[in-house]
Parts: C-alpha cells; sequence; structure tokens
C-alpha cells in the first residue's frame, strides 16, 4: 500500500481528518486538485464544537490567531441599526473552555491547515492531483489519477466536495430537497466600515426574502440575498441589481468593492450512505446544507472527528474494524438529518417563506426570551452545535439520556477542564465516590443536568461522546459496557 488511507479533497473536512488520523498514529496522503487554497471566504464561522476538535488536533492556537474571536453574536437590523438579536456564548462557559466563535474566512482556514498537514510526519498532502477513478476490493482500493498514477492504500475517504467524484463512483446520490428559491453570495470590501464593530451581523427583516451580511474580517463583508423570482441569472448579477442589494443593507452612502460573486441554489440533501466497504465520504461529499447557520464546514469536521478514531483503529486491523466503521455511517447520518438540517432548515424558512410582519414579530419574541438564561444556553447550544444526540448507534447505549451527547467540558477540582485531561483520548469519568483502579477523571458532584444517581462510571470516546453511563458500577460491568463502545477494538485501561 502507498497508504493506509488515502483522502481525497483537502478542502477544510480533508485536512481536519487528515490531522485527526495523524493524532491517532495513522499515516495518510491528502489528495487535492488545487494547487492553492480557495479564493472566496465562503465558511466564515468556527464554532466551539469544532473548537474542541481542532483543539485536540492542534489547530485550534493558529486558526484563532488568526482571525477574530466574538463572545457574542449581535445581530442588528440593517434598516435602523438597532440591535435584533444576541447569543451570548458566555452563558455555557461551564461547559465551553472558551466560549465564542471563530470568524475566518475559509481561504484563511485552509491556508492553516494546509501548513500544519504539510508539517506532521504522518500526513503528507499532493495538490494539482486530480483523482479520475477508484477500483475497492475486498482488501484494498486503487485509486487513478488523470495524470496515469495509480496509488492502494486499505481505505479511501471522499472530502471532494457536492460534485466530486468519489460518491459518483459508489453509485450514491444527493437525496433531499432544493428550496424553490435562488441566493447570491459575495464579499463586499466597504471603503469606510461605520457600522457598529460590536455587530457581527446585518439583516433586514422588513422585506420579502433574505438580505443579511456578516463581517468577517475589518471592513470585509460576506453578504447573502435572495433573487427575486422575475430576474434571470445575468440580470441577478447585474451591477444595477448588485448595487441595489447592497445598499439595502449597508445603506445609500456606503461605497463598497466585491471581490466575488456567485448564485446558486440552496439544497438540504444527504447522501443515502456515508461509508460502502473500505470508502467513506464526509463533508458536502455526505451532505448538503443551507449555508444559513453556517453548520456546513462544521458539520464536514464533526464527519472527521467521529470518523477519524474509527478509522485509525481499522486501519491498524484491530478486531470489529469494521464494525466501527459501520457505526459512523449510522451516526452521522442521524445527527444530519435530526439535528443539523433541522436546525439549517428553520433559519431557512425564517429567511425565504415568513411574510415580513411575522417575522419582525418571530424575532421579537425569540430577542424577548433568549434574556432568560435557559434560552440563551439554549440557543448557545444549538448555535455553537453542542446539542444534539446519536440514539441509533449499536455502539451507544442509548437507554441512559447523556449516552449519544458531547461531554460537558466541565471545570475539575485541579482548575483543568475534562477535554484538557482527555486530549482526545478515549477516558472513563466517574461521576460521585467510587475507587476504580483503571486511569479516569473524578467529578467528584455531577451536574442536575446528567440525570445521573452516583456512583456512575461514564464511557467517553475519542471524539467526546458519551458511550455509555454505567449505573452501580463493578469492574465486570465497565469491562462490558467498554467492550460494546469500542467493538473490542480499543483496550480498557490501555
Amino acid at each position: 500500500m502507498d497508504a493506509p488511507v488515502i483522502i481525497v479533497g483537502g478542502g477544510p473536512v480533508g485536512l481536519s481528518l487528515a490531522l485527526g488520523l495523524g493524532r491517532y498514529g495513522t499515516r495518510c496522503i491528502v489528495l487535492e486538485r488545487s494547487t492553492e487554497p480557495v479564493a472566496e471566504s465562503r465558511a466564515v464561522v468556527i464554532w466551539p464544537r469544532t473548537q474542541d476538535i481542532l483543539r485536540d488536533w492542534g489547530a485550534y492556537a493558529a486558526l484563532r490567531e488568526a482571525g477574530s474571536f466574538v463572545t457574542t453574536i449581535n445581530v442588528a437590523n440593517a434598516l435602523t441599526g438597532a440591535k435584533l438579536i444576541a447569543v451570548d456564548f458566555s452563558a455555557v462557559n461551564d461547559v465551553v473552555d472558551t466560549p465564542g466563535a471563530i470568524i475566518l474566512p475559509q481561504y484563511e482556514t485552509e491556508r492553516i491547515l494546509r501548513s500544519l498537514v504539510s508539517a506532521h510526519p504522518l500526513c503528507e498532502l499532493r495538490t494539482g492531483v486530480t483523482v479520475e477513478s477508484l477500483r475497492p476490493d475486498s482488501q484494498y482500493v486503487d485509486v487513478y489519477g488523470a495524470d496515469g498514477t495509480t496509488l492502494r492504500a486499505g481505505y479511501v475517504v471522499g472530502c471532494d466536495g457536492a460534485h466530486g467524484m468519489v460518491r459518483r463512483a459508489l453509485g450514491l446520490t444527493l437525496e433531499g430537497i432544493t428550496y424553490d428559491t435562488r441566493v447570491v453570495l459575495s464579499d463586499e470590501i466597504l471603503e469606510a466600515d461605520g457600522n457598529d464593530p460590536s455587530m457581527t451581523a446585518r439583516v433586514r427583516v422588513d422585506r420579502p426574502g433574505m438580505r443579511g451580511a456578516i463581517r468577517f474580517a475589518p471592513k470585509t463583508w460576506r453578504v447573502i440575498a435572495t433573487v427575486d423570482r422575475d430576474l434571470d441569472d445575468a440580470a441577478a448579477l447585474s451591477e444595477e441589481e448588485h448595487a441595489r442589494r447592497l445598499r439595502e443593507i449597508f445603506g445609500d452612502d456606503v461605497a463598497t468593492t466585491t471581490v466575488w460573486s456567485s448564485i446558486f441554489k440552496i439544497h438540504r440533501r444527504h447522501a443515502q450512505r456515508f461509508l460502502l466497504g473500505r470508502v467513506m465520504l464526509a463533508g458536502d461529499a455526505a451532505h448538503l446544507n443551507s449555508p444559513a447557520g453556517g453548520q456546513g464546514m462544521n458539520a464536514g469536521i464533526h464527519d472527521a472527528a467521529n470518523l477519524a478514531w474509527k478509522l485509525a483503529l481499522a486501519a491498524a486491523g484491530a478486531h470489529n474494524g469494521d464494525a466501527l466503521l459501520d457505526s459512523y455511517d449510522i451516526e452521522r447520518r442521524e445527527m444530519l438529518t435530526d439535528t443539523v438540517e433541522r436546525i439549517t432548515d428553520r433559519f431557512t424558512r425564517l429567511g425565504l417563506g415568513v411574510p415580513p410582519r411575522a417575522r419582525q414579530l418571530a424575532i421579537r419574541a425569540a430577542s424577548r426570551a433568549i434574556r432568560a438564561r435557559g434560552m440563551q444556553r439554549k440557543a448557545c447550544r444549538a448555535l455553537g452545535m453542542l446539542s444534539g444526540r446519536y440514539t441509533k448507534s449499536p455502539i451507544i447505549d442509548a437507554r441512559h439520556p447523556l449516552a449519544g451527547r458531547r461531554i460537558d467540558d466541565l471545570t475539575l477540582a485541579d482548575g483543568t477542564r475534562i477535554n484538557q485531561q482527555r486530549r482526545g483520548e478515549a477516558i472513563l469519568v466517574v461521576a460521585g465516590e467510587f475507587a476504580l483502579d483503571l486511569p479516569h477523571l473524578q467529578v467528584p458532584v455531577p451536574p442536575k443536568r446528567w440525570h445521573v444517581k452516583p456512583p456512575v462510571v461514564i464511557i467517553v470516546r475519542p471524539d467526546g461522546c458519551v458511550a455509555a453511563v454505567v449505573e452501580k458500577p463493578t469492574r465486570e460491568r465497565i469491562a462490558k459496557a467498554w467492550e460494546t463502545a469500542f467493538c473490542g477494538a480499543l483496550r480498557l485501561g490501555g
């Protein structure tokens, strides 16, 4: 084999997966068609759950330094400048180490991840490589390049986007819906940005359709606007029409320079399967989501977090590695359909289908509601991708309500956090007083939201997901639950 794993596609998802595999000791080759990072801003937000993952894989510090870190997402009325709604991530500071969002254009994210992957001893990034086809069998996958070269791997992961080759080679399609509207995206530089610097985004709520912008760099905004049905694509991208949209968002007196613009339709689609034999899909190759809510790239990196440790074990020849990989397909499809698609669909329908008056009333009601700490926490968890649960996985004991969820990153007695101590590894967490002669973390008084009656032992996977809650724990019961959680591929206490 040329490598245990070949990743087709070197965008944020493929590069993150490479770092994850490197973290778990697995060599990989990333094949990317483009020689340079993307030129457009594309995905501009890295949410708290994604920061957890990237911190475990050594990428967080560089990304945070390059971007703007905001602890509150403030949305302003683009017509009046008044604050419409605010999501303050300090409401979840007890379960997140650094609560907030990193605002960073995708070209910067890719640049940093490329550098980290290139420097990693177990990762190889090959750019300017076009993959034409692949041929999997029971032991290997052969990957054929347009230049006539052939590479062989134990496994291949397609991170090559919605129009990539890997999913097509598997005979899979993206099923779902396409919203009955068109959207223009653009990157705009304002000559003089007089907007309140504390405001992260601006939206128009007084007219039909969607008009909004998010600031991702000084004087630089990502604009999203729906297109009137009576305009064809050429008219929608005309200078006159584009200038009108910008005036609606920024006012009549603001001069802008358009760096890039594009028109497209919004989709809510996912592949029938995310895994077929020795070939897997992740990111846009597996699912497409509305840009509303900014969860697409983040969800792809979450795919990588779920897959990396399982694929590393399977590539190392671990017992029942195939069963671990099957759980990737089940878990990520459930999360996409039950959580990510549901949240992005709500944001999208609020912007597309709700009449202006009803939308204004809904936003006012939401603004009042999230002044309560409980509702603010709920908003932070949903937007920050901290909620969601795996309930259908054969390797998660979902009988307890905590199982299948991200472990809260609690502060421990010594002042450190759970994830700081885990460092991307599987761990046992003891809640309450229980003598355990295995490596573990101790939480003397668990929070009420865990719904546990101490003492209990909680099994946390490398991706930070709770696999099982062992009530009335004994060494035998812990060992049995650990065996199920890892299909016997990971030694307890090892």
